[in-house]
């Protein structure tokens, strides 16, 4: 059983929305999927216990982070029974890195994660069962970045807003998690 595709595209496209809002910030010279300059952010809650830590993810993007906060999707649950979802943000002043872990589903749903990139997706070898990524610049040398991942029926999803962190430490991270 696969996502809802117009549900999880909706939470795909409302967590980069939070990313890029939450920097301030749209990608230069490419579609923005900040649609407004007050998009509407989700609500947040206590963080997963199985979340990271800040000093893990801090440790392999080379940044510092606060202690992460849960993401809420809005409305009804887009997801198949028996599929579980964990989002951790880690937002600071100046930077944003949002991870997602989905267990419990088809590894064909990385498709509706690298749909909404910002830019065309990349894919990645040695980072799990098959990986994709993306890197746009979003002004004043800051990037968004992010790494989608399966490995079985567990899917790793990370975004990184505006951290000095390279793709292949992103990747590095990805693993540490699938």
């Amino acid at each position: 059983m696969s996502f809802n595709s117009s549900s999880r595209s909706a939470l795909t496209l409302l967590l980069f929305t939070f990313a890029l809002a939450a920097c301030g910030s749209t990608t230069a010279g490419s579609p923005s999927p900040v649609a407004s300059a007050s998009p509407v952010l989700p609500t947040t809650t206590a963080a997963p216990s199985t979340c990271p830590t800040a000093a893990t993810v801090g440790t392999a993007l080379g940044v510092t982070v606060p202690a992460p906060v849960g993401v809420k999707p809005s409305g009804a649950s887009p997801f198949p029974p028996g599929a579980t979802v964990e989002v951790c943000n880690y937002h600071a002043q100046t930077l944003n890195v949002i991870i997602e872990v989905l267990r419990n589903i088809s590894p064909s749903d990385i498709s509706l994660f690298s749909k909404n990139y910002p830019v065309a997706y990349k894919s990645v070898s040695g980072v799990g069962d098959q990986a994709r990524s993306f890197s746009v610049s979003i002004g004043g040398g800051r990037d968004n970045e992010g790494v989608v991942a399966t490995k079985g029926s567990t899917l790793v999803a990370i975004v990184a807003t505006a951290t000095p962190a390279s793709l292949g430490q992103i990747e590095g991270l990805v693993n540490q998690l699938l």
